[in-house]
């Protein structure tokens, strides 16, 4: 009997809306992720770049906002690169430099999130373990929570100017400090749509999940509640 009942528990109608409901979820987060703006940066103009505007004819630039997708980021990735003459390179620029650290950080946490979403994906198609989604999704949660933490480390100082872009891109000499001359300083460097889907979708899967073991567990207390009544008649 006990199997049987393990059977119908989950083949009702219910249960496959909670899986279908998370799995959809799961599914939405990827292409979101990669398609929707990951960072938001803006650039204050110095002087020089007013400057050299003037004299091309482009009039007062004051200011440069971009909002960056993961689909984009290769050609951002690029086009630094072309400010460094070839200069910037990967391992040395960024998995060896300590201003990096809590980028790489964030990307780890943010890596272990969306690796996480495959699992629960894997658990709302194949299985009807709850509680495992539950506990799969708040770790994806908390992940997301420390790369916030992660990539603050490494934007609060880089918008306070206590690191300049030419910290970041290893740029020396004349012609990198012009070229920082000309960008400016970065006013906001933030996390963007991207970002905030991954770490809601994740929250939103562990609270509808969590709703669906209150509701299965004030069911399985109604029916033990009739079956003890039915058995003092």
């Amino acid at each position: 009997m006990s199997k049987t009942n393990k059977i119908k528990q989950k083949t009702t109608g219910f249960d496959i809306l909670y899986r279908v409901v998370t799995a959809v979820a799961c599914v939405v987060m990827y292409p979101l992720f990669y398609f929707a703006d990951l960072i938001h940066i803006l650039i204050v103009h110095s002087d020089i770049s007013d400057l050299f505007n003037k004299f091309t004819g482009e009039g007062n630039l004051e200011a440069t906002e971009e909002s960056i997708s993961l689909a984009e980021l290769p050609q951002w990735i690029d086009l630094f690169s072309g400010f460094t003459d070839g200069s910037f390179d990967f391992k040395s620029g960024i998995l060896q430099n300590e201003l990096y650290r809590p980028l790489v950080i964030a990307v780890v946490f943010i890596a272990i999130a969306l690796v996480l979403g495959l699992v629960i994906l894997g658990f709302a198609i194949f299985s009807n373990k709850i509680k495992v989604i539950i506990g799969l999704s708040s770790a994806g949660f908390l992940s997301t929570v420390a790369a916030y933490f992660a990539f603050s480390a490494l934007a609060n100082p880089l918008m306070a100017g206590e690191i300049t872009l030419a910290n970041l891109l290893n740029m020396n000499g004349v012609i990198s400090s012009a070229i920082v001359g000309f960008l400016g300083e970065v006013a906001s460097f933030t996390l963007d749509g991207a970002f905030w889907g991954l770490m809601f979708i994740m929250l939103g899967i562990c609270v509808w999940a969590s709703s669906i073991l209150l509701v299965n567990i004030s069911d399985e207390k109604e029916k033990a509640m009739k079956k003890a009544e039915r058995l003092n008649k």
